[in-house]
């Protein structure tokens, strides 16, 4: 009896040991997530109410705005969140206007619209400023300085990105995914040229992608100062290039800690 009972004690102690090794692998292979994160709305200077994720790691002194690409939501930056995360940097990821959770305005009537992103003409995608106004008070808000405050965005949210750092002077660094020349009437030359000269941006596009290749080179030509860029092969946009270049991450994260 004596020898069925070690071995019935040997036999869960490899069932455990084989348990724990599992969950080890199930952590490691799996990505980054957003656990952490709360969800806050915000609401715009037109009554629009802005859905995001924000993560507060304790001691944070910089914070990074994330802004999407088109059609996308702000989850498409939960890896890179929680590597900025991890890293002892806030995190705001939007869902832009019309997207995702971000889809009420309340009118001068009390009733609400039904905002929907394709049904938008060019200017309602240009009122999304009025989204990273909103998001930057409330950075502001919870003790971020201008001067401690990035952006990263992709497509669009790219270049909504470099228009803040125009508007918002005082804006260090800003990660460019994809950007457009023109993407619904948000241009980033014009942009470019109102930046400071510590603002820095990071202009990152794919071969392939040619719009944004082709913008991304723009942008250096226009301003070899102030603008780094990374021309990858392939032809991902916006986010996506995360998938092929998981190192990418990681080069974000080192460039956003150094403004």
């Amino acid at each position: 009896m004596s020898y069925l009972k070690d071995e019935t004690v040997m036999t869960r102690t490899v069932k455990l040991v084989l348990i724990l090794l599992s969950l080890l692998t199930l952590t490691a292979c799996n990505p980054p997530s957003m656990s952490n994160a709360s969800t806050i709305s915000l609401t715009t200077v037109d009554n629009v109410s802005i859905v995001g994720s924000w993560s507060l790691p304790e001691g944070a002194k910089r914070a990074v705005l994330l802004l999407h690409m088109m059609p996308a939501t702000r989850e498409s930056w939960d890896g890179l969140a929680a590597a900025l995360n991890e890293a002892g940097m806030a995190t705001l990821a939007l869902d832009l206007r019309g997207h995702g959770a971000s889809t009420t305005k309340i009118l001068a009537s009390g009733e609400k619209e039904l905002l929907d992103y394709r049904d938008f003409p060019d200017e309602r995608h240009q009122k999304s400023r009025l989204d990273i106004d909103a998001a930057l008070n409330f950075l502001k808000s919870h003790g971020f300085d201008e001067e401690h405050i990035s952006l990263a965005g992709a497509s669009i949210g790219a270049n909504l990105a470099l228009d803040a750092m125009q508007r918002y002077c005082c804006l260090p660094r800003g990660v460019l995914l994809s950007p457009g020349l023109d993407y619904r009437g948000v241009t980033v030359l014009h942009a470019l040229k109102g930046l400071r000269n510590d603002q820095k941006i990071w202009s990152i596009a794919a071969r392939g992608d040619s719009y944004s290749a082709q913008t991304t080179e723009e942008l250096q030509k226009a301003d070899h100062g102030r603008v780094t860029i990374t021309i990858f092969e392939g032809s991902e946009h916006g986010t996506s290039l995360f998938a092929p270049h998981p190192e990418l991450m990681e080069q974000i994260v080192d460039y956003l800690k150094g403004s």
